[in-house]
């Protein structure tokens, strides 16, 4: 067993979530393989993780509430791994990784809805994506944006049907995040960041009904609470039940995510980068933040605007304000993606991807690098899905306890808290062993490098050694 002393119950707890091992608090009465301490008053005798000098507790859960400026790196993880591997040298270690079993991570696919149609948007926004199409030499892409301006022709912006028919041939679903109220900017925003559709009229049921999930894109829920209210309630009633939601143009304080919860969002997934790609929580997993009840933050990493676009808008404490973006062609975004990728392909964990639903026709047409990742997380063989599932999946394996004895020859591992999810894939146990060793496991198994992956489909396992 494993003992902790450290002065911060919520960094401890939310630490222990994303490694998901067994532990309990510190006591002079009871035993441990090994105690994490950050004050240093444990017996002599004990065998400890001194974080006196570098207390990677307290790290991992300012970069989870606090943020990281333009990191490409996931550092909770690489944290965790420090962790582990110093817990490794006295003690077995049998954690749940996040990863479902028979994939190899997850990716969250997203798209934001600021725009449904050429003909609500104002005559220079129009006539400035048609200049840019000429820019392209794309004439009559320019053209028929003009002329749908003014109802003649297909409205080229108008593009659920598209949406659908991509991810049925790529066999995905994923979350479209609607605009609350029509012309409205926001609490001390510029009027360029409202919307001009009306929630009443898109597909919110035909897209539900098809599986797709729909959330709420947040324009004064992240700030002021009767606001968080009403625009969760916006939705259709079958669709506000659980309400996942992401804030338009990322606008996000100290207090959003106590407003969040208190207003009754299931999950939020605001913590990311308008100008860049990465890691601004320093993670690949869904968290629970600090001082919320139930709400859960599924961090966003890529983002399409951030890597094809000029320039775009940031939260900051003058208020908003104008910043570059990375401008990358399309070879140099796939690139950047796949290295997103790469992370997770090491650590596990979920990858979200934000692709605004306007941007598969022109002037953008950005639809290729986004095909290109899903490609990509097929190949790795990546469970792919909406974000209300990698959320709940996320959130089975917080409420599912893990513990184990030792036996004269292997282990007896026991979780409980299970729960049978509808149509989620099972949680995995990690046993890190030499494969080698093991003679016999009453359950599906994989080995790895250095470990034996069990399916954890029961409440009980035995390890047997050889």
């Amino acid at each position: 067993m494993i003992g902790v002393q450290h002065d911060d119950e919520y960094a401890v707890e939310e630490v222990f979530q994303l490694l998901k091992v067994p532990w309990e608090w510190y006591t002079l009465t009871s035993r441990y393989d090994v105690v994490i301490t950050k004050t240093g008053h444990i017996p002599e005798t004990c065998n400890r993780i001194d974080l006196t000098d570098n207390d990677l507790i307290k790290k991992i859960a300012d970069m989870l509430n606090e943020g990281l400026p333009r990191n490409r790196r996931p550092l909770c993880e690489e944290y965790l791994d420090t962790l582990r591997q110093q817990i490794k040298r006295f003690s077995p270690l049998i954690e749940i990784p996040p990863i479902p079993w028979g994939y190899t991570y997850s990716l969250a696919l997203t798209h934001d809805v600021d725009v449904t149609s050429v003909r609500e948007r104002s005559l220079p926004s129009v006539l400035y994506a048609t200049y840019n199409c000429f820019l392209q030499r794309r004439f009559i892409e320019g053209v028929r944006i003009a002329l749908a301006k003014f109802g003649l022709g297909m409205d080229p912006w108008d593009l659920f049907e598209t949406w659908r028919v991509l991810e049925e041939k790529h066999q995905v679903k994923s979350t479209f995040y609607f605009l609350p109220q029509s012309g409205h900017a926001g609490i001390g925003s510029p009027q360029i960041r409202a919307g001009y559709y009306s929630i009443e009229d898109v597909p919110i049921e035909e897209l539900t009904a098809g599986g797709w999930e729909v959330g709420v894109h947040g324009i004064d829920n992240w700030i002021d609470k009767a606001s968080a209210d009403a625009e969760r309630m916006s939705l259709l009633r079958d669709a506000r039940v659980r309400v996942g939601t992401r804030v338009h143009w990322l606008h996000f304080d100290e207090g959003t995510w106590q407003i969040l919860d208190d207003a009754g969002y299931d999950y939020d997934s605001t913590f990311g980068y308008n100008e860049d790609v990465g890691f601004r929580a320093g993670t690949l997993q869904v968290y629970r933040p600090r001082g919320v009840e139930r709400l859960l933050e599924l961090p966003l990493h890529i983002q399409d605007v951030s890597l094809f676009g000029r320039h775009c808008w940031l939260t900051t404490e003058r208020g908003c304000e104008r910043a570059d973006c990375l401008g990358l062609d399309e070879g140099e975004a796939y690139q950047t993606c796949n290295e997103i990728l790469d992370h997770a392909l090491q650590y596990g964990g979920v990858v979200t991807v934000l692709w605004h639903s306007d941007c598969l026709a022109a002037p953008r047409d950005w639809g290729g690098v986004y095909t290109g990742i899903i490609n990509r997380a097929k190949s790795d063989n990546a469970w792919i899905t909406r974000a209300v599932d990698i959320v709940d999946w996320f959130r089975m394996r917080r409420n599912a306890n893990l513990e184990y004895s030792k036996t004269k020859d292997g282990f007896k591992i026991t979780v409980a808290g299970l729960e049978s999810a509808r149509s989620l894939p099972p949680l995995r146990i990690r046993v890190h062993i030499d494969p080698e060793r093991v003679r016999h496991i009453d359950a599906d198994y994989i080995c790895g490098e250095g470990y034996v992956d069990i399916k954890c489909d029961r409440e009980r396992v035995s390890v047997v050694f050889v």
